[in-house]
C-alpha cells in the first residue's frame, strides 16, 4: 500500500483549483473553456495582424523602392505571426490534452482485465510445457526400463543390454548413456 499512501500525498500537494481536473468530465469542460478563450484571442491576434499589416505596408517614405515597405513591415508582422501561431497551437494543446487524458483513463481502466488475460496464457502455456515434459519424462523411463534387442528373459541375456557390449558398458548412469555419447 505505499503506492497509495504516494499517491495520496502527491495529492495533497497539487494546487486546490487542479484536483478537479482529475475527473474527466471537470477536464473536457476545462479545456473547452480554455479553447474558447485562446480562440477569442486567436481572432483578436488575426485582427490585429492584418491592421498592422496594412498600415505598415501602405507606408512609403520617399525615395523607396517597390517592396522596401513590404520589407520593413516584415519585423513587425513576424511578431504578429508569432502571437496568431502561439494562441492556435495552445488551443490545439489544450485540445490534445483532453484527448490524451480520456485515453489514459481508459488505458488504466482496462489494465487489469489486460493483465488477467496474461496470465491465462502464461498459465495456459506453462501448463503445456509441464505436460509436455511430464510426457518426454515418461518415454525416457520407459525407454530406459524397456529391452531395445526384444530378447527373452531367460536368463541368457541381462535385460536392456545386447549381446555384443559388455555389461559394464550397458550400465546407464545418465541421459547422455542412451543415447551412446560420451559424459563430461
Amino acid at each position: 500500500m505505499p503506492e497509495i499512501e504516494h499517491m495520496n500525498d502527491v495529492l495533497n500537494r497539487l494546487p486546490a483549483e487542479f484536483r478537479p481536473l482529475l475527473n474527466l468530465e471537470h477536464l473536457t469542460g476545462w479545456t473547452l473553456d480554455r479553447q474558447r478563450e485562446h480562440n477569442a484571442d486567436l481572432s483578436t491576434y488575426e485582427g490585429g495582424r492584418a491592421v498592422f499589416q496594412a498600415v505598415l505596408r501602405s507606408q512609403v517614405v520617399e525615395g523607396d523602392r517597390k517592396w522596401s515597405a513590404r520589407w520593413r513591415a516584415r519585423k513587425v508582422e513576424k511578431q504578429w505571426n508569432k502571437l496568431v501561431k502561439a494562441s492556435r497551437d495552445a488551443g490545439n494543446a489544450a485540445e490534445a490534452l483532453r484527448t490524451v487524458y480520456a485515453d489514459h483513463v481508459r488505458e488504466v481502466a482496462a489494465l487489469p482485465a489486460q493483465r488477467a488475460r496474461k496470465a491465462e496464457v502464461k498459465a495456459g502455456r506453462r501448463g503445456k510445457v509441464n505436460a509436455f515434459a511430464a510426457k518426454s519424462m515418461h518415454k525416457t523411463a520407459a525407454a530406459m526400463t524397456s529391452r531395445p534387442d526384444g530378447g527373452e528373459e531367460d536368463g541368457s541375456e541381462t535385460a536392456g543390454q545386447s549381446p555384443d557390449r559388455p555389461a559394464a558398458d550397458r550400465t546407464v548412469r545418465g541421459v547422455n548413456d542412451l543415447f551412446d555419447r560420451k559424459g563430461a
